[in-house]
């Protein structure tokens, strides 16, 4: 073997090992074979096929996912390999000035990821439940700022009308719609796909626009004229560039018939108290906000913080907290996070606040809040035990605040009772998009259910 396959073998067993070292107990990891002959530059290797598939199912996705915002992939976010995956790790690397092998170095692949999850956050990509039509799907509401819902649809629109977002829950024959989509005049179909009785995509172009279709069939309903639920994508040709990738991250987030997701409870829950941890045990001490991967905000100063873990890694303050307001918090967490959507304020707001359930646990409480008589940054609310940087959303499910440091909520029998807290308004925080205009009210349950992936607990240790 010469060097450059001695150093092409090398990488691909650090790689293989970094991924072995991710993986869960009991995982298998495929072996590499060392024998193939050194490729030409771009052309895919069984090294290149074994690192991708070394890594976890999660790890896979996110990598299609960020490549697809970067432009270098177009296709489902399936974790499978194929061409066109080796092809866009190829295109990536390139870019890079690396060598194309498609063998992703840990350090490629964290640059992937940041450079990714900045794209989403200048859209403000954001996973939406829409509650006319029962569809779950990210829909880029930095600049889709109007809001319309009627009867089983909602529409998505940038305000000079350009870009629109299309939900929509019917009824009816698959096969017809497909026909019917597919033949209309004046429209250039590029790419069209029908799986009879599943699902049909169509995407071309209409006048000086570019436009992405899909529907699909409610799974199990043999019924005539069974549920359809689908959406379209429309954008002018000329920004297609910046816009192709978005319209894929709305394509491959597209949940029509969503799993039903556990309800939040409707009044604060109280669990038994947790056994007194001890003096080295890590102890629930505020809670975060999850607002990009490695990025969460709270409001608990680290002066009394001597080691900080979010989701059990290590975290690292950012700010010092000497001038108070919002705390920046980094470490590897919050992968799949989205920057939030931030409004101004609001009359009926929820809070989301913790309650400890065991050293390294907590449990999501969720009250109604609203402004203190006289005005200020005032709340008043039932907040759980640790509420220091508690999130507040407005029913649109927006974020507003940040409930400040003070002190313990007050109890009565293990109860919370109202009280006025101080907050600090999260619109510069640096991070999220601007007021998205969405006029659909949620309740309480569903903002808590929408958000209880990115509400963290802070653990402190001394």
């Amino acid at each position: 073997m010469d060097a450059v396959g001695k150093i092409r073998l090398a990488c691909i067993f650090a790689l293989t090992a970094f991924a072995a070292a991710a993986a869960p107990p009991g995982a298998i990891k495929p072996a590499v074979t060392a024998t193939t002959p050194n490729p030409s530059p771009g052309e895919p290797t069984v090294e290149a096929k074994a690192a991708f598939q070394a890594l976890s199912e999660a790890e896979r996705k996110a990598m299609q996912d960020a490549l697809g915002w970067l432009g270098f992939y177009n296709g489902v976010v399936d974790g499978a390999y194929g061409k066109r995956t080796i092809e866009a790790l190829i295109g990536y690397q390139q870019s890079l000035a690396a060598a194309p092998d498609g063998v992703v170095t840990p350090k490629q692949l964290g640059a992937l990821k940041s450079a990714a999850a900045k794209a989403k956050a200048a859209v403000g990509f954001t996973l939406i439940d829409d509650a006319a039509t029962g569809v779950r799907m990210g829909a880029p509401l930095k600049f889709l700022d109007k809001r319309e819902s009627g009867a089983k649809s909602s529409n998505f629109a940038s305000a000079d009308g350009e870009v629109g977002l299309y939900l929509k829950e019917t009824s009816g024959d698959l096969a017809t719609l497909f026909k019917t989509l597919t033949s209309a005049p004046n429209r250039k179909v590029t790419y069209k796909y029908l799986k009879p009785d599943s699902f049909f995509v169509v995407a071309g172009e209409e006048g000086e626009k570019k436009f992405y279709r899909r529907y699909v069939a409610a799974p199990g309903d043999a019924r005539e004229g069974k549920t359809l639920r689908g959406f379209a994508f429309l954008y002018p040709k000329a920004r297609a560039k910046a816009l192709d990738p978005v319209a894929l991250a709305v394509a491959n987030a597209f949940e029509p018939f969503p799993s039903a997701v556990p309800p939040a409870p409707a009044s604060p829950i109280t669990p038994s108290p947790s056994p007194t941890p001890t003096p080295q045990s890590p102890k629930l001490s505020a809670v975060a906000l999850v607002v990009m991967p490695g990025l969460a905000i709270t409001t608990l100063p680290p002066g009394p913080c001597k080691t900080a873990t979010i989701e059990g890694k290590p975290a690292r303050f950012l700010d010092n907290g000497e001038s108070g307001g919002l705390i920046r918090l980094a470490g590897a967490f919050g992968e799949r996070a989205i920057a939030p959507v931030v409004a101004d304020g609001g009359e009926d707001l929820v809070a989301l606040s913790l309650t400890p359930a065991g050293e390294t646990k907590a449990t999501l409480q969720v009250a109604s809040a609203a402004p203190a008589p006289g005005g200020g940054r005032q709340i008043v609310a039932a907040l759980g035990p640790v509420a220091t940087g508690a999130p507040l959303f407005d029913r649109q499910g927006r974020l507003v605040a940040f409930v400040a440091p003070g002190e313990a909520a007050a109890r009565r029998a293990d109860v919370e009772l109202a009280g006025p807290h101080a907050t600090i308004s999260a619109a510069g925080m640096g991070v999220g998009a601007s007021p998205s205009g969405i006029a659909t009210a949620r309740s309480m349950a569903e903002i808590a259910a929408m958000m209880r992936s990115v509400v963290v607990g802070v653990f402190c240790g001394p």
